[in-house]
């Protein structure tokens, strides 16, 4: 093999390489949301920031907790919880909107990226902040390190608050308008303003905590919330009419069967515990 042989493999390599890195994924994304920050040169970024998020909860937030004392961090939560609230109220109402307050959801058809009108502009800019409250979220877990209440940094904490940016970052990505999303954007940010809600109360300290006797229902919620996406993901494929990729419908259908079988899970195991352990006491 002579010299220039090599040096044009070694061309060709490296121009693959530096396509899959970055130019594929604008090639193949929408090109209304390509050059939004985090979505813009590929999934890099986020990805920096996922396991950036997974090494500090797991190693290194409680390696610096290990011989110093739990942080209250009342203020703080109480601030953090109710700005939460705020912006999924804020979401909610939005979402309204995206769906067209039920309509849309009756079209099953995958949506075409051809749409720049200045209602989809702002629908794009809505999204694309709701999808930012995704990592806000990550915060959840920083406090329960800080606070060192590790037992809530359980298996089903930590995949839901890993997996959602991940798939918000592939639905921006390739198209953010998809009816089924915007459904699981409305009922997401419902359930969050009841979570935060609950999360914003419990910041006052424990002379509120008889009063916070409904945690139970908003996993309650979450399991209904997933139902309702599992039957609307059914419906997609029975009236889709072929219009969908096959990897974005079970990419999707997938994790709603999965977060509910593990939320699920979650619910027997801690209610019917307390309630054996009331029973018995």
């Amino acid at each position: 093999m002579t010299a220039n042989t090599t040096s044009t493999a070694q061309m060709a390599t490296n121009y693959g390489l530096n396509y899959y890195l970055f130019n594929y994924w604008r090639e193949v994304g929408d090109q209304r949301t390509a050059d939004y920050p985090l979505i813009r040169d590929g999934p890099w970024l986020m990805l920096t920031i996922m396991i950036s998020y997974y090494v500090f909860v797991r190693k290194i937030g409680p390696n610096f907790m290990k011989n110093r004392p739990p942080f209250e961090l009342r203020a703080l939560l109480l601030v953090y919880n109710a700005l939460m609230v705020a912006a999924n109220a804020y979401f909610f109402v939005q979402s309204l909107s995206w769906i067209k307050y039920g309509r849309a959801l009756l079209d099953f058809r995958f949506p075409a990226k051809d749409d720049y009108s200045p209602l989809t502009q702002h629908q794009i800019w809505s999204f694309y902040l709701y999808y930012i409250t995704k990592f806000v979220d990550l915060l959840d877990t920083v406090f329960f390190v800080l606070r060192k209440k590790y037992s809530q940094i359980t298996t089903l904490h930590l995949y839901h608050h890993t997996a959602v940016p991940i798939l918000g970052w592939m639905t921006f990505w390739y198209r953010f308008n998809v009816p089924s999303i915007t459904l699981f954007a409305f009922l997401n940010s419902f359930v969050h303003v009841i979570m935060y809600s609950y999360y914003a109360l419990s910041a006052f300290g424990p002379q509120l905590h008889p009063y916070l006797w409904w945690k139970k229902y908003i996993t309650q919620l979450q399991l209904i919330q997933f139902t309702i996406f599992g039957l609307y993901g059914t419906m997609v494929k029975l009236f889709h009419q072929g219009t969908y990729p096959a990897f974005a419908f079970w990419t999707a259908y997938s994790q709603t069967i999965l977060f509910f079988y593990m939320f699920i899970k979650f619910y027997f195991k801690s209610y019917n515990r307390k309630q054996l352990a009331a029973k018995q006491s």
